[in-house]
């Protein structure tokens, strides 16, 4: 009786499975790679958008900070609407409606590093568009209450709202930050 599974017959039988083994191999490796290098792109896109964002951010919160700055610094309290200037009642009509504001213009917004009253020195570094902000005099505060604008008696702390927009590196990356502030004038 010849011998069924001689050495050769079984060589004859196993040439070409190691070449399609490691073409398998080959490709569970490339799919593997395709989605780690997927995944990684995505990550870096989130990180960028994470750092534009945070731009934005510390730009209206520069924008904010140089509002509060002018106020402190002024001896008398600002006259109230100079909207050109960017200082604003709440009652006028550009901020009814928060959306009818031009934040990408510069008309009647006070633009970084600017004042309401004055050209200022300096820069923000990585930002597409300087930071821009508004001054709302919403009146004063005499015993916890409220007082319409129009009624200033001027022994209350003046009550006035800041609103900063600031861009990241895109015009795309937008944030909005606001205050109030108030004070003794």
């Amino acid at each position: 009786m010849p011998f069924l599974h001689s050495p050769k017959r079984l060589k004859r039988r196993q040439v070409g499975v190691a070449l399609i083994m490691a073409l398998v191999f080959l490709i569970l490796l490339t799919i593997l790679g395709l989605t780690a290098m997927s995944t990684t792109i995505l990550q870096e896109k989130m990180t960028a958008n994470m750092k534009d964002k945070n731009l934005a951010f510390q730009a209206a919160e520069s924008g904010l900070v140089a509002a509060e700055q002018w106020l402190n610094a002024q001896l008398s309290k600002p006259v109230f609407p100079i909207n050109a200037a960017g200082l604003y009642l709440p009652s006028t009509t550009a901020l009814a409606n928060w959306d009818s504001v031009d934040w990408t213009g510069t008309a009647n917004l006070v633009v970084f590093p600017n004042t309401p009253t004055g050209t200022g020195v300096g820069s923000l570094g990585g930002v597409e568009t300087a930071p821009k902000y508004i001054i709302e005099d919403l009146g004063e505060a005499q015993d916890g209450s409220l007082v319409l604008p129009k009624d200033y008696k001027g022994v209350g702390k003046t009550i006035l709202r800041i609103t900063a927009r600031g861009t990241g590196g895109t015009d795309s990356a937008q944030a909005m930050v606001q205050s109030t502030f108030s004070r003794n004038y």
